[in-house]
């Protein structure tokens, strides 16, 4: 699903970052731009939930990649 943000981006509504609320479950998606919070609530419960897997799964997808391509944050420079 493609989606336009306030600050101008568009994309797939699926790349933004999830945002996990109480009790571990994801309540909204971040614009990477500008960091816009979007809760979906113009979808139904189970058009949300799905669109919050795919954007969930996604981003366990990103940070695999960039494990293995070894882009990711090294642990001891923090």
């Amino acid at each position: 699903m493609r989606e336009a943000c306030y600050c101008g981006r568009v994309g797939e509504v699926e790349d933004r970052e999830p945002i996990y609320g109480g009790g571990g479950r994801i309540e909204a998606l971040r614009c990477p731009r500008c960091g816009h919070l979007d809760p979906l609530p113009q979808l139904d419960a189970d058009d949300r939930r799905g669109v919050f897997e795919e954007a969930e799964r996604r981003a366990l997808e990103g940070l695999a990649q960039r494990a293995r391509s070894g882009k990711g944050h090294d642990r001891a420079a923090w």
